[in-house]
């Protein structure tokens, strides 16, 4: 009699266990206001894109998703204050390829890892970078930029809008990979940069794709090369690095969609999906090309293996080219 009431006592257990379990198992998401966190300031192409997401994923959800800006040290603190959230979903992480640049100057005293302490979910969008020059150079063909470079080593200047930026990156890269020795010439920001070159100041400059289509459409600027994998969709006739032999030239500015360590994977996947569809749209895929990108929508697989690749180059070419962080 005693082992029967045990054995009753012990099933209503169980069978209670697997109802807390179903239950939350099957608990909706999300089940309160998402935050996506920016740490760039309100109305640059990382914050914009970051409002276009939060607004479908608002309707999609029938749920508060609400941005906020964490401006500081280049990303990292909102970086850490992510890395530090409940991995629940209701915190979100919307990056730039900055994470990458940051990464590999900055890891061993930054308070995170840079890949392991996130949950990797979609790459948005991505704009490529682009060499160019002032529309009256000489240098306006990359085998000529090519052929000066190698005939002056370290005398060809290239301006970029930061020592250690992306776009510093993309510049050195390109160094490394066609063999030259350029001399980089850092400024504050990127309208210091436009003007430098406008006046002569300086050679060349690398600047995203999207920032620098409308003054090359003006006919201001020149763009050299392209540095992505096909022609930029805004600049049909600018030739890719790879299409003129530059082989592996390839520097984007991307945007996507992160989280912290941990999360779940159907939840990730959840997300990513979800997202997905968004990005299918025709009238989402053409409010990303009015800020001057392209859709990517790249899942969590194959961006986590991207950026473990991106920060792992340019950590390599950090130390040829000696770029140390301020």
């Amino acid at each position: 009699m005693a082992n029967a009431k045990l054995s009753n006592v012990l099933v209503a257990f169980a069978l209670s266990l697997g109802a807390v379990a179903q239950s939350h198992a099957q608990a909706p998401y999300p089940s309160k206001p998402v935050r996506i966190v920016v740490g760039f300031t309100a109305g640059g192409s990382t914050d914009v894109l970051a409002r276009l997401v939060a607004d479908e994923l608002r309707k999609e959800w029938n749920q508060a998703v609400v941005v906020e800006n964490r401006v500081g040290a280049g990303g990292v603190l909102a970086a850490g204050e992510v890395a530090k959230s409940a991995p629940d979903g209701h915190t979100l992480f919307v990056q730039s390829a900055t994470h990458s640049a940051i990464a590999a100057l900055k890891q061993p005293v930054l308070p995170f890892d840079s890949i392991k302490d996130f949950s990797w979910i979609t790459v948005v969008a991505s704009a490529p970078n682009v060499l160019v020059v002032k529309a009256d150079s000489p240098l306006k063909q990359l085998p000529a930029y090519i052929a000066a470079a190698k005939a002056k080593p370290g005398e060809l200047t290239y301006a970029s809008s930061a020592v250690g930026g992306a776009l510093h990156f993309a510049g050195e890269t390109f160094a490394y990979l066609a063999g030259l020795k350029l001399n980089h010439i850092p400024y504050k920001g990127a309208n210091e940069v436009v003007a430098a070159v406008l006046s002569g100041t300086v050679d060349s400059s690398w600047s995203a794709a999207n920032a620098a289509f409308p003054l090359v459409n003006s006919g201001k600027l020149h763009a050299v090369a392209i540095a992505s994998e096909k022609r930029f969709v805004l600049m049909p006739d600018t030739p890719t690095f790879v299409e003129l032999g530059i082989k592996g030239m390839k520097s984007d500015t991307w945007v996507g969609v992160m989280g912290p360590a941990n999360m779940p994977r159907p939840l990730v996947n959840a997300i990513d999906a979800k997202l997905q569809a968004i990005l299918a749209r025709p009238e989402v895929k053409e409010k990303i090309l009015k800020v001057g990108a392209e859709t990517v929508a790249m899942g969590p697989d194959r961006f986590a293996a991207m950026a473990k690749a991106e920060i792992e180059l340019l950590t390599d070419i950090a130390k040829k080219a000696g770029i140390k962080a301020e």
